[in-house]
């Protein structure tokens, strides 16, 4: 850089500073996880001031936050529908000094088709000067668009049609990748996803069947779990349920997309999930072991003790009311009841298993 342009660059530091008063002189403006706030206003030559709709956003920390901010604070994100389109600043481009890096991303991950979505920066590494004064290249591959500035830290950009989006932003000469936003169009109700059961034994296969319109012809359904691989064709999908899943909820999610790009995600009906050959608790000899009570709301396997002889429960609770599952048949108990589980055989009791699950705490006891 010549000698004109390093005491440009300088002046131009020291006037930013000025501007910011002592904004900066406190705490560092931003952090990992916050927009770089220092340029979320962005004006240039022609083009309406642009301010950031993000609703993580929140004041620099090393400055005076008072009445007046917030309120102002609150007419930005009040006004966030009239925010204008941000255009290429016509100022020449500063010198990438490799200082300034981070993240990007839009505001919101989803709009509607002919909105406007704010794309941000989130600096994790140089100082506030630093990005007031860095280069911000914006390129967004499928509107085959770019937008560029110093210090350009937020742009809003219009979509007119539906589909899944993408951005780049070179800052400071580092090449970052955005996360995607998603533009929806002709809506997709999705009216129910539900489980052909409640609750099934480890082994066992878990289906889900979904019902969803839209007036555009429905074109996918993609369906995903964080629990275990899940098969799905169409409208349907399924999953073997599996030891490891013992008295976990499995929990599946569909995504279904029209003829016009919308993408409509929807979380499926959760199914409990029992593995008969794991024991959970064996059953005291004694209503004195409050210790071995079931769970209020979980779905276990008791276990008769090894000297059990007879299938005699005794089950109390502390209310009226009370609903009891034993092994898919149900009890109501009004603070204590005897019960005889079908399963268990006289004589033979002894290390025999039960499904239980009860609204609230439960204590069964066995009597010998």
């Amino acid at each position: 850089m010549t000698v004109f342009g390093n005491l440009t660059k300088n002046f131009s530091l020291v006037a930013a500073g000025l501007a910011f008063g002592l904004a900066a002189c406190g705490e560092d403006a931003t952090s990992a996880n916050e927009p770089s706030h220092e340029a979320n206003v962005y004006s240039s030559a022609g083009v309406d001031v642009v301010t950031s709709s993000n609703s993580d956003a929140t004041p620099d920390s090393g400055s005076d936050v008072g009445p007046a901010s917030s309120a102002a604070q609150q007419q930005a994100r009040s006004s966030s529908a009239k925010k204008s389109e941000t255009a290429s600043s016509d100022e020449v481009l500063n010198e990438p000094s490799g200082v300034v890096n981070g993240s990007c991303s839009p505001s919101t991950d989803v709009i509607q088709k002919g909105e406007i979505a704010t794309w941000s920066f989130y600096r994790e590494s140089g100082d506030v000067f630093d990005a007031i004064m860095s280069p911000f290249v914006w390129k967004f591959p499928e509107l085959n668009k770019t937008v560029s500035g110093n210090g350009m830290n937020s742009v809003n950009i219009t979509y007119t049609e539906s589909g899944i989006y993408t951005a780049t932003l070179n800052v400071d000469g580092s090449e970052v990748q955005c996360g995607s936003l998603q533009v929806q169009g002709v809506p997709i109700v999705v009216k129910s996803c539900s489980a052909e059961k409640a609750s099934v034994n480890a082994g066992e296969t878990m289906s889900w069947n979904v019902v969803a319109e839209s007036e555009s012809k429905i074109t996918g359904y993609s369906w995903s779990s964080d629990d275990g691989a899940i098969s799905g064709s169409g409208t349907s999908a399924s999953m073997t349920a599996t030891g490891e899943m013992h008295k976990k909820s499995v929990k599946v999610s569909v995504s279904v997309t029209n003829e016009d790009k919308t993408v409509q995600t929807y979380s499926c009906d959760p199914v409990t999930v029992v593995d008969p050959n794991q024991v959970d608790v064996v059953m005291a000899h004694s209503m004195a072991d409050s210790s071995k009570a079931f769970p209020g709301g979980e779905t276990i396997v008791a276990q008769y003790p090894p000297q059990a002889v007879n299938c005699g429960l005794v089950c109390g609770g502390s209310g009226n009311g009370i609903l009891l599952n034993i092994d898919g048949e149900e009890y109501t108990i009004d603070y204590s009841a005897n019960l005889t589980p079908a399963a268990c055989t006289d004589g033979s009791a002894a290390g025999t298993k039960i499904t239980v699950s009860a609204s609230m705490n439960v204590l069964c006891y066995v009597t010998y």
